[in-house]
């Protein structure tokens, strides 16, 4: 799973279909249709998320206490599944 940061706002949104938009504005991004590549926008920094350790985290929840650690990444600069346009 892909997200976008935007360090104006510091506003963290999941990238979907068409666009997705932080709430200063400042930041956007989308999926291309093969649901792998994302194109992003102005001040946007992708992040990632290992699926699978979400989903284990998710099915391991725990009642009380801390929550379950999963794997979440800050995407590199260079990159072949995203695509940063000038603004």
């Amino acid at each position: 799973m892909k997200l976008i940061y935007c360090p104006k706002c510091h506003d963290v949104r999941k990238l979907d279909y068409p666009v997705t938009v932080c709430n200063c504005g400042a930041s956007k991004g989308w999926y291309k249709d093969d649901g792998l590549h994302v194109v992003i926008q102005g001040e946007a920094i992708p992040l990632g998320f290992t699926n699978d350790s979400l989903t284990d985290a998710l099915r391991k929840r725990p009642a009380s206490g801390l929550g379950k650690l999963f794997n979440a990444f800050v995407i590199p600069k260079d990159c072949p599944t995203v695509t940063k346009l000038d603004n």
